[in-house]
């Protein structure tokens, strides 16, 4: 009789390095990868892009959906299975309900990179086309407080708003489930993939036995050259939250 079996979901906000850090672990002989596969990712995208201001029932029943998918993918894999499907990210405590020994890779970048990614990406710019930008919803990073003027800010200060609601919440579910989930620092993982790499076997309780394709180094300063002055600023505005943030988090670790 089919078992279910535990996910290594990889999450974080788009732009951010979940697509090569979702292959570099799913080089690992024992882990079968699937990277935003047809059957789970567009549910998981659709419930992480709306359930902020869709009706209860209907978050009720996309939910069930999408939990019935995987228990049936979990069912048909004789491996470790990886969900790379990143809006994963605002499911955390659902999916963990299901799956309750699954692990979850959080991957986050710099403000500056993901934006300069995010503004040469046409799927990810869509979003500002196809969501309402008057009602909150923390995919976007529209508040309470900002809903009335968010649909008038520059395009760089709403990726960034995108980026700085992705790593509130990555800090809340570390610190919910802190044994459930490891930060991945892309741009330090180029740099020291060794050090990573051990820092992910022994999280995920597996061997290092990981066959990482060759990093494009040079691609990770691309938005020096990119982003203007005036987009810098843009999005240091947005940056000087998140340095209030990060003293926060370190203030509730310390008590």
């Amino acid at each position: 009789m089919s078992t279910l079996k535990n996910f290594i979901f990889i999450t974080g906000t788009g732009r951010s390095g979940t697509h090569l850090i979702g292959r570099t672990i799913s080089s690992h002989p024992t882990i079968q990868g699937r990277i935003e596969d047809n059957y789970t990712f567009p549910l998981f995208t659709r419930i992480a892009t709306t359930q902020d201001f869709n009706n209860f029932f209907l978050n009720f029943i996309l939910k069930r959906i999408l939990i019935y998918r995987l228990k049936k993918v979990s069912k048909n894999h004789v491996s470790k299975i990886l969900e790379k499907s990143h809006p994963s990210l605002w499911l955390v405590e659902d999916l963990l309900k299901s799956f309750p020994n699954s692990q979850f890779i959080g991957v986050y970048r710099d403000v500056e990179p993901t934006v300069n990614s995010m503004l040469n990406h046409r799927d990810v710019l869509n979003w500002y086309k196809k969501l309402p930008q008057d009602k909150p919803n923390r995919f976007l990073g529209i508040t309470e407080e900002n809903k009335k003027q968010f649909k008038n800010f520059s395009l760089e200060k709403k990726c960034a708003l995108r980026w700085l609601s992705h790593i509130y919440r990555l800090k809340e579910v570390q610190l919910k489930y802190p044994d459930r989930i490891l930060a991945v620092d892309y741009d330090d993982f180029i740099d020291n993939s060794d050090v990573w790499l051990k820092k992910i076997s022994e999280f995920l309780q597996i061997e290092n036995n990981f066959y990482p394709e060759k990093f494009n180094i040079a691609s990770k300063d691309k938005w020096r050259n990119n982003l203007s002055k005036e987009q810098l600023e843009e999005i240091y505005k947005v940056k000087r939250d998140y340095n209030k943030i990060k003293m926060e988090v370190k203030h509730t670790i310390e008590r």
